[in-house]
Protein backbone atom coordinates (compact mmCIF):
# COMPACT_ATOMS: atom_id res chain seq x y z
CA UNK A 1 0.00 0.00 0.00
CA UNK A 2 2.25 2.62 -1.43
CA UNK A 3 -0.64 4.82 -3.30
CA UNK A 4 -1.63 8.22 -2.60
CA UNK A 5 -3.94 11.05 -3.22
CA UNK A 6 -4.01 14.61 -1.97
CA UNK A 7 -6.37 16.92 -2.40
CA UNK A 8 -5.89 20.92 -1.29
CA UNK A 9 -8.10 23.54 -0.06
CA UNK A 10 -7.64 27.08 0.83
CA UNK A 11 -5.03 29.40 0.87
CA UNK A 12 -1.77 28.91 -0.21
CA UNK A 13 0.57 28.01 2.89
CA UNK A 14 -2.28 25.04 2.71
CA UNK A 15 -1.08 24.46 -0.61
CA UNK A 16 2.79 25.14 0.81
CA UNK A 17 1.98 22.55 3.92
CA UNK A 18 0.17 19.86 1.43
CA UNK A 19 3.44 20.19 -0.72
CA UNK A 20 5.20 19.15 2.80
CA UNK A 21 2.86 16.22 3.44
CA UNK A 22 3.53 14.65 0.14
CA UNK A 23 7.55 15.06 0.16
CA UNK A 24 7.29 13.39 3.61
CA UNK A 25 5.13 10.56 1.95
CA UNK A 26 6.64 9.92 -1.03
CA UNK A 27 10.65 9.90 0.97
CA UNK A 28 9.04 7.27 2.97
CA UNK A 29 8.11 4.82 -0.34
CA UNK A 30 4.54 6.14 -1.15
CA UNK A 31 4.02 7.45 -4.58
CA UNK A 32 1.39 9.81 -5.57
CA UNK A 33 -1.44 9.02 -8.17
CA UNK A 34 -3.80 11.69 -10.36
CA UNK A 35 -7.47 9.99 -9.01
CA UNK A 36 -9.04 8.50 -5.41
CA UNK A 37 -9.63 5.56 -7.53
CA UNK A 38 -6.03 4.65 -8.27
CA UNK A 39 -5.01 5.11 -4.58
CA UNK A 40 -4.89 3.49 -1.05
CA UNK A 41 -4.54 6.28 1.08
CA UNK A 42 -6.82 9.78 0.23
CA UNK A 43 -6.20 13.01 2.39
CA UNK A 44 -7.60 16.26 2.34
CA UNK A 45 -5.77 19.08 3.46
CA UNK A 46 -8.77 21.23 4.65
CA UNK A 47 -9.08 24.92 5.21
CA UNK A 48 -11.36 26.82 8.60
CA UNK A 49 -11.31 30.37 7.01
CA UNK A 50 -14.92 30.67 5.50
CA UNK A 51 -17.92 28.15 6.05
CA UNK A 52 -17.67 27.43 2.00
CA UNK A 53 -14.11 26.15 2.30
CA UNK A 54 -15.13 23.70 5.39
CA UNK A 55 -18.55 22.84 3.55
CA UNK A 56 -16.15 21.64 0.04
CA UNK A 57 -13.75 19.50 1.97
CA UNK A 58 -16.19 18.00 3.97
CA UNK A 59 -18.21 16.70 0.75
CA UNK A 60 -15.31 15.62 -0.40
CA UNK A 61 -14.62 13.37 2.90
CA UNK A 62 -17.76 12.26 2.72
CA UNK A 63 -17.08 10.64 -1.36
CA UNK A 64 -13.95 9.46 0.14
CA UNK A 65 -16.15 7.75 3.02
CA UNK A 66 -18.18 6.21 0.17
CA UNK A 67 -14.87 4.87 -1.58
CA UNK A 68 -13.99 2.96 1.68
CA UNK A 69 -17.23 1.56 2.31
CA UNK A 70 -16.52 -0.25 -1.01
CA UNK A 71 -12.72 -0.89 -0.02
CA UNK A 72 -12.73 -1.15 3.66
CA UNK A 73 -8.29 -1.20 3.61
CA UNK A 74 -8.43 2.54 2.12
CA UNK A 75 -6.93 5.07 4.41
CA UNK A 76 -9.10 8.05 4.71
CA UNK A 77 -7.15 11.23 6.18
CA UNK A 78 -8.41 14.56 7.22
CA UNK A 79 -5.31 17.40 7.72
CA UNK A 80 -5.12 20.88 8.11
CA UNK A 81 -7.02 23.80 9.48
CA UNK A 82 -11.05 21.91 9.68
CA UNK A 83 -8.80 18.87 10.95
CA UNK A 84 -7.77 21.13 13.75
CA UNK A 85 -10.90 22.85 14.85
CA UNK A 86 -12.94 19.99 14.78
CA UNK A 87 -10.51 17.48 16.00
CA UNK A 88 -11.58 13.90 16.73
CA UNK A 89 -15.28 15.67 16.21
CA UNK A 90 -14.75 15.27 13.02
CA UNK A 91 -15.31 11.50 13.29
CA UNK A 92 -18.85 11.90 14.63
CA UNK A 93 -19.83 13.68 11.56
CA UNK A 94 -17.95 10.77 8.93
CA UNK A 95 -17.23 7.78 10.97
CA UNK A 96 -14.90 6.02 8.58
CA UNK A 97 -12.39 8.82 8.61
CA UNK A 98 -9.01 7.15 10.05
CA UNK A 99 -6.42 10.11 10.48
CA UNK A 100 -7.24 13.41 11.96
CA UNK A 101 -4.10 15.59 11.28
CA UNK A 102 -4.53 19.59 12.43
CA UNK A 103 -2.46 22.15 10.80
CA UNK A 104 -0.35 22.22 14.27
CA UNK A 105 1.03 18.77 13.76
CA UNK A 106 1.22 17.76 10.37
CA UNK A 107 4.45 16.19 10.19
CA UNK A 108 2.49 13.26 12.04
CA UNK A 109 0.37 12.55 9.64
CA UNK A 110 3.43 9.70 8.02
CA UNK A 111 2.61 7.73 11.46
CA UNK A 112 -0.93 8.47 11.43
CA UNK A 113 -1.21 6.55 7.69
CA UNK A 114 1.11 3.76 8.73
CA UNK A 115 -0.97 2.84 11.86
CA UNK A 116 -4.09 3.07 10.37
CA UNK A 117 -3.10 0.97 7.63
CA UNK A 118 -2.02 -1.48 9.88
CA UNK A 119 -5.41 -1.44 11.37
CA UNK A 120 -7.37 -1.85 7.93
CA UNK A 121 -5.77 -4.46 6.66
CA UNK A 122 -5.94 -6.61 9.80
CA UNK A 123 -9.33 -5.48 9.76
CA UNK A 124 -9.39 -4.40 12.94
CA UNK A 125 -11.68 -0.75 13.71
CA UNK A 126 -10.91 1.48 15.96
CA UNK A 127 -10.10 4.93 17.33
CA UNK A 128 -8.89 7.18 14.38
CA UNK A 129 -5.42 8.32 15.02
CA UNK A 130 -5.76 11.81 16.14
CA UNK A 131 -2.22 14.07 16.15
CA UNK A 132 -2.77 16.55 19.78
CA UNK A 133 0.51 17.29 19.98
CA UNK A 134 1.87 20.68 18.30
CA UNK A 135 5.08 19.60 15.96
CA UNK A 136 7.40 23.21 15.71
CA UNK A 137 8.99 21.86 12.61
CA UNK A 138 8.31 22.63 9.48
CA UNK A 139 7.60 20.18 6.00
CA UNK A 140 8.92 22.22 3.05
CA UNK A 141 7.95 20.92 -0.50
CA UNK A 142 10.34 18.92 -2.29
CA UNK A 143 12.87 20.75 -4.93
CA UNK A 144 11.03 20.46 -8.48
CA UNK A 145 12.77 17.27 -10.21
CA UNK A 146 13.98 17.60 -13.66
CA UNK A 147 12.17 18.42 -16.25
CA UNK A 148 9.31 19.62 -13.80
CA UNK A 149 10.67 23.51 -13.36
CA UNK A 150 8.82 25.84 -11.22
CA UNK A 151 8.86 29.49 -12.35
CA UNK A 152 7.32 30.33 -8.59
CA UNK A 153 8.24 29.60 -5.22
CA UNK A 154 6.05 29.84 -1.96
CA UNK A 155 8.19 29.94 1.16
CA UNK A 156 6.81 29.94 4.22
CA UNK A 157 8.59 31.81 6.62
CA UNK A 158 6.09 32.27 9.29
CA UNK A 159 3.43 30.27 10.96
CA UNK A 160 -0.03 31.32 12.99
CA UNK A 161 -0.83 34.79 14.32
CA UNK A 162 -0.54 36.95 17.41
CA UNK A 163 -3.48 38.94 16.29
CA UNK A 164 -7.00 38.22 17.64
CA UNK A 165 -9.42 40.00 14.98
CA UNK A 166 -12.55 39.25 15.99
CA UNK A 167 -13.44 37.18 13.23
CA UNK A 168 -11.13 34.56 12.10
CA UNK A 169 -10.36 31.56 13.03
CA UNK A 170 -6.30 31.44 12.38
CA UNK A 171 -5.03 31.78 15.38
CA UNK A 172 -7.07 29.02 16.75
CA UNK A 173 -5.75 26.51 13.85
CA UNK A 174 -2.71 27.56 12.91
CA UNK A 175 -1.35 28.82 16.92
CA UNK A 176 0.91 31.49 17.90
CA UNK A 177 3.58 32.54 15.71
CA UNK A 178 6.37 30.64 15.35
CA UNK A 179 9.07 31.89 12.61
CA UNK A 180 11.60 30.13 11.02
CA UNK A 181 15.87 30.33 11.37
CA UNK A 182 16.73 32.70 8.39
CA UNK A 183 18.97 30.67 7.31
CA UNK A 184 16.82 27.46 6.76
CA UNK A 185 14.11 30.33 4.72
CA UNK A 186 17.52 31.89 2.34
CA UNK A 187 18.66 27.40 1.55
CA UNK A 188 15.24 26.62 0.41
CA UNK A 189 14.91 29.68 -1.69
CA UNK A 190 18.71 29.38 -3.23
CA UNK A 191 17.83 25.65 -3.82
CA UNK A 192 14.53 27.08 -5.61
CA UNK A 193 16.29 29.14 -7.84
CA UNK A 194 18.42 26.94 -8.76
CA UNK A 195 16.05 24.42 -9.99
CA UNK A 196 15.05 27.53 -12.46
CA UNK A 197 12.42 29.40 -9.96
CA UNK A 198 12.82 33.18 -10.74
CA UNK A 199 10.41 34.55 -8.44
CA UNK A 200 9.76 34.08 -4.64
CA UNK A 201 6.72 34.45 -3.13
CA UNK A 202 7.19 34.59 1.19
CA UNK A 203 4.35 33.32 3.23
CA UNK A 204 2.62 33.62 6.21
CA UNK A 205 -0.72 34.10 7.67
CA UNK A 206 1.21 37.49 9.03
CA UNK A 207 4.54 37.74 7.43
CA UNK A 208 5.74 41.09 8.55
CA UNK A 209 6.00 40.04 12.14
CA UNK A 210 8.49 37.61 11.09
CA UNK A 211 11.48 37.43 13.54
CA UNK A 212 13.91 35.31 13.91
CA UNK A 213 17.69 35.10 15.78
CA UNK A 214 17.94 38.55 15.52
CA UNK A 215 16.59 39.12 11.52
CA UNK A 216 13.31 41.06 11.02
CA UNK A 217 11.36 40.35 8.05
CA UNK A 218 12.83 43.58 6.11
CA UNK A 219 16.28 42.30 7.06
CA UNK A 220 15.15 38.64 5.57
CA UNK A 221 13.36 40.30 2.69
CA UNK A 222 17.51 41.76 2.14
CA UNK A 223 18.78 38.45 2.57
CA UNK A 224 16.80 36.25 0.32
CA UNK A 225 16.39 39.24 -2.27
CA UNK A 226 20.04 38.95 -2.67
CA UNK A 227 19.89 35.93 -3.99
CA UNK A 228 21.75 35.03 -7.59
CA UNK A 229 19.87 34.19 -10.60
CA UNK A 230 16.32 35.42 -8.51
CA UNK A 231 14.10 38.03 -10.93
CA UNK A 232 11.14 38.83 -8.56
CA UNK A 233 10.44 38.61 -5.00
CA UNK A 234 6.68 38.96 -3.04
CA UNK A 235 5.02 37.97 -0.15
CA UNK A 236 1.89 37.78 1.47
CA UNK A 237 0.08 38.73 3.58
CA UNK A 238 0.61 41.41 5.37
CA UNK A 239 -1.15 43.04 8.94
CA UNK A 240 -1.06 47.15 8.43
CA UNK A 241 -0.40 46.68 12.70
CA UNK A 242 3.27 45.45 12.38
CA UNK A 243 3.70 48.23 8.85
CA UNK A 244 5.07 52.07 9.56
CA UNK A 245 6.93 54.39 7.59
CA UNK A 246 10.76 52.92 8.92
CA UNK A 247 9.39 49.35 8.02
CA UNK A 248 8.17 50.81 4.59
CA UNK A 249 11.49 52.44 4.08
CA UNK A 250 13.60 49.37 4.44
CA UNK A 251 11.10 47.31 2.27
CA UNK A 252 11.51 49.45 -0.67
CA UNK A 253 15.37 48.50 -0.71
CA UNK A 254 15.40 45.18 -0.44
CA UNK A 255 16.78 43.55 -3.61
CA UNK A 256 14.59 42.59 -6.79
CA UNK A 257 11.63 43.52 -4.37
CA UNK A 258 8.50 43.63 -7.15
CA UNK A 259 6.17 47.10 -7.08
CA UNK A 260 3.09 45.11 -5.54
CA UNK A 261 1.89 45.23 -2.36
CA UNK A 262 -1.14 43.46 -0.72
CA UNK A 263 -2.12 45.15 2.65
CA UNK A 264 -5.64 43.78 3.60
CA UNK A 265 -8.06 46.50 5.70
CA UNK A 266 -11.01 44.57 5.80
CA UNK A 267 -13.17 47.64 5.84
CA UNK A 268 -13.42 51.48 5.70
CA UNK A 269 -15.30 51.90 8.68
CA UNK A 270 -13.26 52.89 11.78
CA UNK A 271 -16.07 51.62 13.96
CA UNK A 272 -16.40 48.85 12.25
CA UNK A 273 -12.00 47.95 12.01
CA UNK A 274 -12.18 48.20 15.87
CA UNK A 275 -14.91 46.05 16.24
CA UNK A 276 -13.17 43.45 13.81
CA UNK A 277 -10.13 44.37 16.69
CA UNK A 278 -7.62 44.47 13.79
CA UNK A 279 -5.56 46.53 16.37
CA UNK A 280 -5.10 49.52 14.11
CA UNK A 281 -6.73 52.86 13.04
CA UNK A 282 -7.93 53.97 9.61
CA UNK A 283 -5.84 57.14 10.40
CA UNK A 284 -2.51 54.39 10.37
CA UNK A 285 -3.33 52.53 7.46
CA UNK A 286 -4.08 55.22 5.06
CA UNK A 287 -0.41 56.45 6.41
CA UNK A 288 1.21 53.17 5.80
CA UNK A 289 -0.33 53.50 2.40
CA UNK A 290 1.21 56.59 1.83
CA UNK A 291 4.62 55.79 2.50
CA UNK A 292 4.34 52.72 0.54
CA UNK A 293 3.52 55.04 -2.30
CA UNK A 294 6.33 57.51 -1.89
CA UNK A 295 9.03 54.13 -1.17
CA UNK A 296 7.91 52.28 -3.83
CA UNK A 297 7.32 54.24 -7.21
CA UNK A 298 4.11 53.18 -9.16
CA UNK A 299 3.87 50.28 -6.85
CA UNK A 300 0.08 48.45 -7.63
CA UNK A 301 -1.96 48.20 -4.20
CA UNK A 302 -4.26 45.30 -3.37
CA UNK A 303 -6.66 44.66 -0.49
CA UNK A 304 -9.13 42.24 1.41
CA UNK A 305 -12.53 43.86 2.29
CA UNK A 306 -15.46 41.99 4.29
CA UNK A 307 -18.71 43.05 3.86
CA UNK A 308 -21.57 42.76 6.54
CA UNK A 309 -19.98 42.47 9.52
CA UNK A 310 -22.21 41.94 12.78
CA UNK A 311 -23.22 45.45 13.22
CA UNK A 312 -22.28 46.90 9.83
CA UNK A 313 -25.01 50.20 8.84
CA UNK A 314 -25.39 51.22 5.53
CA UNK A 315 -23.42 54.33 6.90
CA UNK A 316 -20.44 52.18 7.38
CA UNK A 317 -20.68 50.31 4.24
CA UNK A 318 -20.89 54.18 2.34
CA UNK A 319 -17.39 54.22 4.33
CA UNK A 320 -16.12 51.58 2.33
CA UNK A 321 -16.80 53.10 -0.53
CA UNK A 322 -15.29 56.01 -0.24
CA UNK A 323 -12.34 54.41 0.69
CA UNK A 324 -12.24 52.94 -2.20
CA UNK A 325 -12.63 56.26 -3.83
CA UNK A 326 -9.81 57.41 -1.34
CA UNK A 327 -6.84 54.91 -1.86
CA UNK A 328 -7.76 53.60 -5.54
CA UNK A 329 -6.70 50.09 -5.17
CA UNK A 330 -5.35 48.33 -8.60
CA UNK A 331 -7.78 45.43 -7.17
CA UNK A 332 -9.17 43.61 -4.26
CA UNK A 333 -10.77 40.33 -2.74
CA UNK A 334 -14.34 40.61 -1.25
CA UNK A 335 -15.66 38.37 1.34
CA UNK A 336 -19.25 37.91 2.70
CA UNK A 337 -18.40 37.48 6.26
CA UNK A 338 -19.49 34.48 7.27
CA UNK A 339 -19.36 33.39 11.36
CA UNK A 340 -16.55 31.02 12.73
CA UNK A 341 -16.98 29.03 15.62
CA UNK A 342 -15.07 30.06 18.19
CA UNK A 343 -14.63 33.86 17.33
CA UNK A 344 -15.77 36.55 19.23
CA UNK A 345 -17.83 37.63 16.38
CA UNK A 346 -19.78 34.35 15.96
CA UNK A 347 -21.44 35.55 19.32
CA UNK A 348 -22.86 38.75 18.24
CA UNK A 349 -26.84 38.59 17.50
CA UNK A 350 -27.26 41.63 15.15
CA UNK A 351 -25.96 39.75 11.80
CA UNK A 352 -26.69 41.96 8.31
CA UNK A 353 -29.26 39.62 6.31
CA UNK A 354 -28.05 37.79 3.83
CA UNK A 355 -29.41 39.29 0.90
CA UNK A 356 -28.07 42.90 2.16
CA UNK A 357 -24.77 41.20 1.96
CA UNK A 358 -25.21 40.43 -1.23
CA UNK A 359 -26.11 43.56 -2.56
CA UNK A 360 -23.53 45.05 -0.84
CA UNK A 361 -20.43 42.94 -2.20
CA UNK A 362 -22.22 43.66 -5.57
CA UNK A 363 -22.21 47.00 -5.15
CA UNK A 364 -18.72 47.20 -3.95
CA UNK A 365 -17.06 44.68 -6.71
CA UNK A 366 -18.66 47.04 -9.48
CA UNK A 367 -16.97 50.06 -8.27
CA UNK A 368 -13.57 48.42 -7.90
CA UNK A 369 -14.54 47.10 -11.30
CA UNK A 370 -14.49 50.60 -12.49
CA UNK A 371 -11.34 51.86 -10.45
CA UNK A 372 -9.26 48.91 -11.65
CA UNK A 373 -10.11 49.48 -15.38
CA UNK A 374 -9.16 53.67 -14.67
CA UNK A 375 -6.11 52.32 -12.53
CA UNK A 376 -4.67 49.92 -15.35
CA UNK A 377 -4.85 52.93 -17.83
CA UNK A 378 -1.61 54.20 -16.40
CA UNK A 379 0.22 51.14 -17.90
CA UNK A 380 -0.93 51.79 -22.01
CA UNK A 381 1.70 53.33 -23.79
CA UNK A 382 4.50 51.76 -21.43
CA UNK A 383 7.05 48.96 -21.59
CA UNK A 384 7.41 46.10 -19.24
CA UNK A 385 9.61 43.66 -17.95
CA UNK A 386 7.51 40.29 -17.91
CA UNK A 387 7.47 36.94 -17.18
CA UNK A 388 6.45 34.36 -20.12
CA UNK A 389 4.31 32.16 -17.49
CA UNK A 390 2.58 30.42 -20.66
CA UNK A 391 -0.51 30.15 -23.47
CA UNK A 392 -3.74 30.82 -23.26
CA UNK A 393 -5.20 28.06 -24.61
CA UNK A 394 -8.55 29.84 -25.52
CA UNK A 395 -7.34 33.02 -27.15
CA UNK A 396 -3.77 31.45 -28.15
CA UNK A 397 -2.04 34.45 -26.46
CA UNK A 398 0.71 34.27 -24.94
CA UNK A 399 0.44 34.75 -20.90
CA UNK A 400 2.76 36.83 -18.97
CA UNK A 401 2.85 38.67 -15.68
CA UNK A 402 4.15 42.06 -14.71
CA UNK A 403 6.07 42.95 -11.70
CA UNK A 404 2.93 44.87 -10.23
CA UNK A 405 1.20 41.08 -10.32
CA UNK A 406 -1.05 42.05 -13.45
CA UNK A 407 -1.71 39.52 -16.21
CA UNK A 408 -0.10 41.30 -19.84
CA UNK A 409 -1.73 39.25 -22.96
CA UNK A 410 0.74 39.03 -26.37
CA UNK A 411 -0.52 37.43 -29.29
CA UNK A 412 2.88 37.05 -30.53
CA UNK A 413 6.11 36.19 -28.28
CA UNK A 414 9.98 35.29 -29.37
CA UNK A 415 10.91 34.41 -25.80
CA UNK A 416 10.17 31.06 -23.99
CA UNK A 417 8.11 29.98 -20.67
CA UNK A 418 9.98 31.42 -17.84
CA UNK A 419 12.19 33.54 -19.91
CA UNK A 420 11.63 37.54 -19.38
CA UNK A 421 10.93 40.00 -21.78
CA UNK A 422 9.94 43.74 -22.74
CA UNK A 423 6.50 44.22 -23.69
CA UNK A 424 4.28 47.53 -24.56
CA UNK A 425 1.12 47.97 -23.29
CA UNK A 426 -1.49 48.59 -25.96
CA UNK A 427 -5.16 48.49 -23.93
CA UNK A 428 -6.34 47.75 -20.84
CA UNK A 429 -10.04 45.90 -20.53
CA UNK A 430 -10.84 45.57 -16.81
CA UNK A 431 -8.17 43.78 -15.14
CA UNK A 432 -5.97 42.51 -17.85
CA UNK A 433 -3.66 44.01 -19.69
CA UNK A 434 -2.87 43.54 -24.03
CA UNK A 435 0.36 44.36 -25.43
CA UNK A 436 3.05 43.38 -27.81
CA UNK A 437 6.57 41.68 -27.46
CA UNK A 438 9.19 44.38 -27.55
CA UNK A 439 12.38 42.02 -27.05
CA UNK A 440 13.62 39.66 -24.49
CA UNK A 441 14.63 41.17 -21.21
CA UNK A 442 18.18 41.79 -20.19
CA UNK A 443 19.29 39.41 -17.39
Amino acid sequence: MKRFFLENYGCQMNAYDSGGMERLLVEHGYTRVRTPEEADVLLVNTCSVREHAEERAMNRLSEFARLKAERPELVVAATGCMAQRLGGGLRRRIPKIDVIVGSQALPAVLEGVEQAAERNAQGRRSRPFVAAEPLAHYLPPPAPSPGQRRLRAFIAIIRGCNKRCSYCIVPFTRGPEVSRPPEEIVREAAAQVAAGAVEVMLLGQNVNAYGSGGVDFPELLHRVGALSGLRRLRFTTSHPRDMDRDVVARLATAPRLAPWLHLPVQSGSPRMIAEMDREYSLEHYLEVVAAAREAIPDLALTTDIIVGFPGETEADFSLTLELLERVRYDTLYAFRYSPRSGTPAALRTDAVPAQEKQRRIRALLERQRQISHARNQRFVGRALEVLVEGRDRRRGHWLTRTGHNKILMLAECSVAIGGFALARVERAEGQTLYGAFVKPAEG
